[in-house]
This record gives C-alpha cells, sequence and structure tokens, in this order.
C-alpha cells in the first residue's frame, strides 16, 4: 500500500497538552507548521493520524467515521493501530489493548516500515524524544545522534585461524566457532531453534546503507533474515561521529549467556601497570568490526531497514557474546607482553629495552594475525612513555613512586556534566542517575574510596534498578527523586573527583600481625596475632537492636570492633574471617546491605586515618581462631600461645 504524506492532523501525546496543531507536508518533504516552540520540547512524540491511499479522497473530518485506509499511529516498537475514525485518545488509556495490538501486528510490521520513519518536517531532537506511554521499553543510555555520520570503519579482517594458533592457552579456540561454526552457533540456543522470526525495523538508518556497503561490514540480505533487528547509532567521544550499535536483545534473549570475558579487574589492572615503568599504548581500530563472520551466521545479524534489510558480515556489536570473543582475542595478543581491556592494548616494561622488546613481539603478532591498530590520541604509533592515559586512567610511572589519578578530560566531563545537574537537583530522569552513578563507581574504583562511605546512594540505585529490573516496560526518561542523603554524598563524591587526587601505587609494608574476628548468634570476638601468639582481644554480647540482626550483619559488626579496639599498627594488616560475605564487601569496599555499609564505612575511616590496608581472607570455621570464645569461653591472659584459644 503506497502512501503519500499530504495535508494532515497531527497531535502531541505524552506531553502536558493534547491540542491539535496543523501541519502541512507536501510530497517533496518541505512542510508548514504550526508548531509552538514550548510544545517541541516537551515529553512526548508527533503522531500521524491520517495517511491517504494515493488516489483515494476524503470522507467527513476523520473523527467520527472510518477513513478509506487504515489509521496508524507512530509509536515504540513499531505501527500502532488508532481508534476507530482515526483517534488517537485511546493511546494513553487503554494500555492492554495497545499492547495486544502491538503483538498482533508484529508480523505485518516489515511491510509497513515506512510508518516507522519520522516524516521529513518532525525535528530529529524532537521524534527521538520517547513518550512516556506503557509497553515503551527503552534501553539505558540511548542518545540521539543528531544526524551524525558513521565514524571510519576499517575492511580489515582479522585472520582468526592465524590468531587461534598462537592461543597457548586456548581460551580463544574455546569461542572461536561461535564466528565460524553454524553448528556450534546453533547448539547456543537456549531452546534449541535457531529459526528466529523477529523482525523490528530501524529508524532512519537508511542513510547509512552506503557507508556500511562500501567497508564491508554489511550487505543486501537477499532473504528473510532470522533475526532482524533495531540498528542505532551513538555519538562517540570526539562529538563529530557517530558508531553503529545494534539492539541485539531478542537474539541474546535466545541465546545461552556467554562464558567469562577474562577481563582483568580494573584495581588489578591498575596494580599490574604501576608494577612497571614505561609502556606502549595503542587501540583496535573499529575492533568489533575487523572479526570476519561465517556467510549462514551472518543472517542472525539482520538489520531492519526500509525496503531492504541487510545483514551485518562482522562481529555485531550489541550481541552478548560480542566482548567476551574480543577480550579473548585481546589477550592472546599480549600475552606475557602486557595487558589488554577489549580493544585497548598496553604493552609493559620494567626498563626501556624490556619495554621496546615487548612493543617488538606484539608488532610481529598483530601483523601476523592482521589486526589494524592505531595509536591512542596524538601520540605516535608503537611510543613507550612513561605517563599516559589508558582507559579513563592517567597513569604516571616515572614519579619515584608510581602514581595514577582519574583522566582529567573525563573528570571534568562528570563533574560539570547536565546529569549530574539535574541528578543534584533532586529530579532527574532515570537514564541521567543511570550515567552519573555508572561514572561514580567508576570513579571510586580508579580513586581507591570505598564506596561504603556512600551507603543511601547506593541504596538508592540498587532500588531503583531493582524496580527497572521487575517492571514489565521500564521507562527510563521518567522522572525519579533523588532523596537528599544520596544527593549529599554524590556532592561528596563529586567535590573528590573535582580534586583529582593522585593515588599512589603499591602495598604498604606488612604489619606482621593478623586479626580474626568471629560472631555468633548471641557474641561476638577479636584476637589480634603476632610473632606466633595472641597479643590482645576482645569480646562482647549482642545488645539492642544487633541481637535480632542478620548473621552477616553481627559478622560485620564483629570486625568492626576488631578493626577499631586492636589495630593500630600502620600498614598492611591481614584480616581473617569466617563469614564470605564479609570478605567480599571489605575487599571491594561496599556491600548490598545499607546497615553493613554503615558499619563498614566507620572501620574502614578509622583505617584511613590510621594509614592501615586491610588484606581480608576467609578461613573455614574449623580454622577460626575467634570462634570458641563466641560461644561462651573466655579470653586468655595476653600474650597466650595460639593453642590457649581452643
Amino acid at each position: 500500500m503506497a502512501v503519500t504524506w499530504t495535508r494532515a492532523w497531527w497531535r502531541w501525546t505524552g506531553g502536558p497538552t493534547t491540542r491539535p496543531v496543523e501541519r502541512v507536508v507536501r510530497v517533496d518533504g518541505r512542510s508548514r507548521a504550526d508548531e509552538p516552540d514550548d510544545e517541541r520540547q516537551a515529553f512526548g512524540r508527533w503522531v500521524r493520524k491520517r495517511p491517504r491511499v494515493d488516489g483515494g479522497k476524503r470522507r467527513g473530518d476523520g473523527c467520527g467515521r472510518r477513513s478509506l485506509s487504515p489509521t496508524w499511529v507512530l509509536a515504540v516498537g513499531g505501527p500502532q493501530p488508532a481508534g476507530r475514525g482515526g483517534r488517537v485518545g485511546g493511546v494513553g488509556r487503554d494500555a492492554s489493548r495497545l499492547a495486544g495490538l502491538q503483538r498482533r501486528l508484529q508480523g505485518i510490521a516489515g511491510g509497513l516500515a515506512v510508518y516507522d520513519e519520522a516524516p521529513d518536517n518532525v525535528s530529529s531532537s524532537t521524534y527521538s524524544s520517547t513518550p512516556s506511554l506503557p509497553g515503551c521499553r527503552v534501553a539505558p543510555g540511548r542518545r540521539a545522534d543528531a544526524g551524525l555520520p558513521l565514524a571510519r570503519v576499517t575492511s580489515n579482517r582479522i585472520d582468526v585461524e592465524a590468531l587461534a594458533a598462537m592461543d597457548g592457552v586456548g581460551r580463544f579456540r574455546e569461542v572461536l566457532p561461535m564466528l565460524m561454526d553454524p553448528v556450534a552457533f546453533a547448539e547456543a540456543f537456549v531452546s534449541g531453534d535457531a529459526a528466529g522470526g523477529c523482525r523490528v525495523p530501524s529508524r532512519g538508518m537508511e542513510r547509512h546503507r552506503a557507508t556500511l556497503r562500501s567497508c564491508g561490514v554489511a550487505s543486501d540480505a537477499r532473504s528473510r533474515p532470522a533475526f532482524a533487528m533495531k540498528a542505532f547509532t551513538t555519538p562517540k567521544k570526539d562529538g563529530r561521529t557517530a558508531r553503529l550499535v545494534l539492539d541485539a536483545r531478542p537474539l541474546n534473549d535466545a541465546m545461552r549467556r556467554p562464558p567469562s570475558m577474562d577481563l582483568p579487574r580494573l584495581r588489578d589492572f591498575i596494580a599490574e601497570v604501576e608494577r612497571h615503568r614505561f609502556a606502549m599504548q595503542c587501540d583496535g581500530v573499529s575492533y568489533f568490526y575487523q572479526f570476519p563472520v561465517d556467510a549462514s551466521i551472518s543472517r542472525y545479524f539482520g538489520i531492519g531497514m526500509k525496503g531492504c534489510d541487510m545483514l551485518l558480515n562482522v562481529l555485531c556489536m550489541g550481541w552478548s557474546w560480542a566482548p567476551c570473543i574480543a577480550q579473548r582475542a585481546s589477550n592472546v595478543l599480549v600475552r606475557d607482553l602486557g595487558l589488554a581491556w577489549v580493544d585497548n592494548f598496553l604493552v609493559l616494561g620494567g626498563t626501556l629495552d624490556e619495554a621496546e622488546r615487548n612493543v617488538a613481539v606484539f608488532r610481529k603478532r598483530a601483523q601476523a594475525a592482521r589486526v589494524e591498530v592505531r595509536a591512542e590520541g596524538d601520540d605516535a604509533l608503537w611510543q613507550v612513555r612513561s605517563r599516559f592515559v589508558c582507559v579513563g586512567v592517567e597513569f604516571d610511572l616515572a614519579a619515584e613512586t608510581q602514581r595514577h589519578r582519574l583522566d582529567p578530560a573525563w573528570a571534568e566531563r562528570w563533574v560539570g556534566g547536565s546529569g549530574m545537574t539535574a541528578v543534584l537537583s533532586g529530579r532527574a530522569t532515570a537514564r541521567q542517575f543511570a550515567e552519573v552513578f555508572g561514572g561514580a563507581v567508576w570513579a571510586t574504583d580508579i580513586l581507591a574510596v570505598p564506596r561504603c562511605h556512600f551507603a543511601a546512594l547506593l541504596s538508592f540505585a540498587g532500588r531503583l534498578g531493582g524496580r527497572m529490573v521487575d517492571a514489565a516496560a521500564p521507562v527510563w526518561d521518567e522522572v525519579v527523586d533523588v532523596p537528599p542523603s544520596a544527593r549529599r554524598e554524590l556532592g561528596a563524591l563529586r567535590k573528590i573527583v573535582r580534586e583529582n587526587p593522585w593515588v599512589v601505587g603499591g602495598v604498604p609494608e606488612d604489619t606482621g600481625s593478623v586479626l580474626w574476628t568471629d560472631a555468633s548468634s548471641r557474641a561476638w570476638a577479636a584476637l589480634l596475632e603476632a610473632e606466633g601468639r595472641f597479643v590482645d582481644g576482645r569480646q562482647g554480647v549482642f545488645a539492642g537492636p544487633d541481637a535480632d540482626a542478620h548473621i552477616n550483619l553481627k559478622e560485620m559488626l564483629a570486625f568492626a570492633e576488631g578493626v577499631v579496639r586492636l589495630c593500630w599498627a600502620p600498614g598492611a594488616q591481614r584480616c581473617r574471617i569466617d563469614n564470605a560475605a564479609v570478605v567480599g564487601a571489605v575487599a571491594k569496599g561496599s556491600s548490598s546491605s545499607y546497615a553493613a555499609n554503615r558499619v563498614l564505612s566507620r572501620s574502614l575511616r578509622v583505617a584511613e586515618r590510621r594509614r592501615i590496608v586491610l588484606c581480608p581472607g576467609w578461613v573455614p570455621s574449623g580454622e577460626q581462631q575467634a570462634d570458641p570464645h563466641t560461644r561462651g569461653a573466655s579470653l586468655p591472659r595476653f600474650p597466650a600461645p595460639l593453642s590457649a584459644s581452643r
């Protein structure tokens, strides 16, 4: 059914007003509109009320009788039929009917993909906003690219067979079949049925079709793809170009979860870098798009487009298995030479000669596997440096003691961003809060700030995240009220990030003592071991609200009492705990419990003032030296031999 956009009525939905506004649209795309500026910026989108079949005649005003052709409403998830006679008033009132119609019309959405495009006369900023309608599911982090062109995409393809031959550990060979073996790919589906059948049209991607063809990233589909999914673009850091991302949630939901990425923990990454003096940094050019995909597998990476769908011929950015494949491939290239963070390669050396030798080996591996790399920023490729920025961290290895801090450019963007302003004002969208909170987690890891100091912020983030996960249709653009306590803690962290202090690497000298802490349902105990004997200890009984607390919280209380009362010597303090939850919370500096975070924050602040670094370790309950003293045994006279606790 061919449709011509002619003189029509448009209606604003999802915003504070639904006053009809007339818009005149010619076939050549030019338009004249009576559209108030305040309504252009409102929360919602324009909805088409009546398309006309070519050559058809208008009958009536469309408000009390049926039109000659079906009437559709532009909404998230594909075309939606409006009420009788082209009315759109039922869109917000009858959510269940709307959702049912959406499911029934999923099969014919592809044939009507023209309706999923914004009319030429509607600005991209207006059309990209998301209506607050039931049934809308929008991924967090989506931002309109404002018509930016795609970033330069390489046409180079990695020799994955040669890369697998270099894999001495075999971790990359485990996931290589997901790129080259259609049988192994089909076996990864949860239900065992890889027939697919999903089609979600993309919006505004036709302008990138020629670019995708020219670089070999995608090709026109000759038959119906197994999965034709929605593609979109997000701005890159330069602000002038965009990157292509595929919303592969339909495919991800149908497949089993990927194995571990083998990505190092950020703190371990930083600690390993600071053991060296020199480094060479580079990153893969359009790294995901350098991995070829077998033609029989590319049918699962379809892009729903108007006119003709396309198939990705390379690793799909948005597919849950893609980061695992890319990271394991990168680990092969830097094995015994340095570290990799997805597409960032860091070749390390304790001396300048060692670093240059490692760079030469890395270059040979990259050339053998045909991996195209480039220098980061203005650096010359293969240049060895002592001060550089990598994965958002600025390293200074030339200092007397190696140190690091946040990338100053990133810190400035996070501190002064619009999302931060909105969150601190108390009213921000869920998307804005998620972006700011993600930056907060990243900053606390790099600056070694325990997250337990921000218990209210963590608690609110947990509640909001749980609500979004449990919701059948989470709307990330809804406005949420951020509690004052969470805003105060975020403001304190913002001050730390603005100062962006250097963090000195390395582990301090061991204190030579071991702290043993334990708790039972009614009592707690802590012992300090030094030079093969117990030199001090404390014990007590839980009273008040603590008496009814969860055993994990009681174990945390026992640990805090031991740190505050027994640990005084500066340095690395070894701690032995038989509760894995407490060990994990102390190691990462935060807990999922608000109450536990408050207790942990107290002990970590004391340790910081005394210049103590807590090093927790787990022991079985049978080896816990403090256990008998939580079950009625009195403390021995100190100093006491180790056998005195048994």
